[in-house]
């Protein structure tokens, strides 16, 4: 291309073009990462409405993908496209999937901004050799598509259209990276892309099923979420067949299996979207949802997401990382849905029988519930803003084993008994393979200002919905 790319360092404020779920979305995340965003979006209540998503996604970001100093209110609202993208680093274009209106916005915004700067868009169907028709520099244009929500679902798909340079979706795809997103950097333009094409193919088919009245919208979906869903999040649609052929593989599956794809089960055709197909589905979701509002769902949704996430190894909060030398400061591993608190005895906890003092049993425990409150989202910077805090009621203690200087410790915190009010934890303290420990504790919810007890906030209801279980055998006790 004729201008020379901005180098990725140089990436310091970024525009979104367009404030929806998905722009809106990119600019939480953005914000998320240490930069600035500027927001152009004619909409009156843009500002309003990106202000609430912004409050929505922060929670989870604090919990998953935000560095130290970001700050979420770095963010201005433009209703001028040249304003918006003046000094920019980056554009990330999300309007609305309307071919004409892409083509326009896409020409304008090459008319604006710098011919050094990248413009990606979110476009979840659309090629850009066809939204770049009408743009004088289509060769620094590329789709940088997102999947929702932008904040916190890591997959972004890279790709050019016929006159995009290919230095500039190697750009594309090295900034999207940076920005700690997973990319696929595909070779050729495919409509729909690759997740979208897989999803549509299974939502067409759980269509025809409502439409045939061969299952319900509570079926389908439990059908993925408690069956192959399950799965997916380890290893995807086909290494999940892969195992399936047992110790002959996918060979196996495809020599075995492979007569039957030419059975007539799946109908890859959507089917006619009647008004009775449309009532039934609509009906159909509104049963599910319970009663529970969107806002309900998507902070269920995203307290889900981030314990999958933490679970894989995927993400981790910034500075939560153990230190070497750090005795008696813990780390999170991520092995269970709730981090694990992990640490070692200390010589100050030693008593004069040479073993760890039962008070540091209790100051460990201590540890392990701040980290469970954090990962709940009532860490540090939520009782700061909201005056509010988790107060121990009641705890029962069982000492089982002895432990000595420097043998490590982990604890391993569960919820159960969960109330609006009152949150009921149990932790098991291990040293390697021995259960050294046990704690139950009984918090409330506290509004320190008022001096007394108040309701969770939905989003973490949600994420303490999300972990609550049945309670482990040794909790004879009924706390609270």
């Amino acid at each position: 291309m004729g201008a020379a790319l901005r180098s990725i360092d140089d990436v310091g404020t970024i525009a979104c073009v367009g404030a929806g779920t998905i722009g809106g979305g990119w600019a939480a995340y953005f914000l998320a990462r240490g930069h600035r965003v500027r927001i152009w979006d004619p909409a009156p209540d843009a500002e309003e409405r990106l202000g609430r998503l912004i409050d929505a996604a922060w929670p989870a970001l604090e919990q998953l993908d935000m560095l130290d100093g970001a700050d979420r209110r770095a963010w201005s609202v433009h209703t001028d496209l040249a304003e918006a993208v003046d000094g920019v680093g980056f554009v990330q274009e999300s309007a609305p999937e309307d071919l004409a209106l892409k083509r326009r916005l896409l020409a304008d915004l090459d008319a604006v901004t710098a011919p050094d700067v990248v413009v990606g868009s979110s476009t979840s169907g659309f090629g850009m050799t066809e939204m770049a028709a009408e743009v004088a520099r289509p060769e620094r244009f590329v789709v940088g598509h997102p999947f929702n929500p932008p904040y916190l679902i890591p997959l972004v798909e890279v790709v050019g259209g016929e006159r995009t340079a290919p230095e500039v979706v190697d750009w594309a795809a090295a900034f999207y990276t940076a920005l700690g997103k997973s990319v696929i950097r595909m070779e050729r333009e495919v409509p729909g892309f690759i997740a979208n094409r897989l999803q549509e193919a299974l939502w067409r088919e759980a269509l025809h099923m409502v439409d045939n009245g061969e299952a319900t919208v509570e079926q389908i979906d439990r059908s993925i979420k408690d069956g192959p869903g399950l799965r997916w999040p380890m290893h995807g649609p086909m290494l999940t067949f892969h195992l399936a052929g047992g110790e002959g593989g996918m060979a196996h599956m495809l020599d075995h299996f492979g007569p039957s794809l030419k059975s007539p089960w799946t109908r890859l055709e959507a089917p006619e979207l009647t008004e009775q197909l449309r009532a039934g589905v609509v009906a159909g979701c509104d049963e599910a949802s319970a009663g529970r509002s969107v806002a309900e769902l998507v902070a269920e949704r995203d307290a889900g997401i981030i314990a999958i996430r933490r679970l894989l190894g995927g993400a981790q909060p910034l500075g939560d990382a153990q230190s070497p030398g750090d005795a008696g400061q813990g780390g999170i591993m991520t092995d269970t849905a709730l981090p694990v608190y992990e640490t070692q005895v200390a010589a100050e906890w030693i008593d004069y029988n040479g073993h760890m003092s039962e008070a540091f049993y209790v100051l460990v425990f201590g540890y392990a519930t701040d980290q469970a409150m954090e990962h709940l989202g009532m860490g540090p910077a939520y009782r700061e803003a909201s005056g509010c805090s988790l107060y121990t009621v009641e705890a029962h203690v069982r000492y089982l084993r002895e432990v000595g200087l420097g043998a490590p410790l982990t604890v391993r915190t569960r919820v159960f008994g969960e109330g609006p009010k009152k949150l009921h934890l149990a932790h098991e303290m291990h040293s390697g393979a021995e259960l050294v420990a046990t704690e139950e504790i009984l918090g409330l919810h506290v509004d320190q200002a008022a001096g007394g007890t108040v309701g969770f906030p939905e989003d973490v209801s949600a994420a303490i919905r999300v972990h609550a279980e049945e309670p482990p055998g040794w909790c004879g006790r009924r706390v609270g």
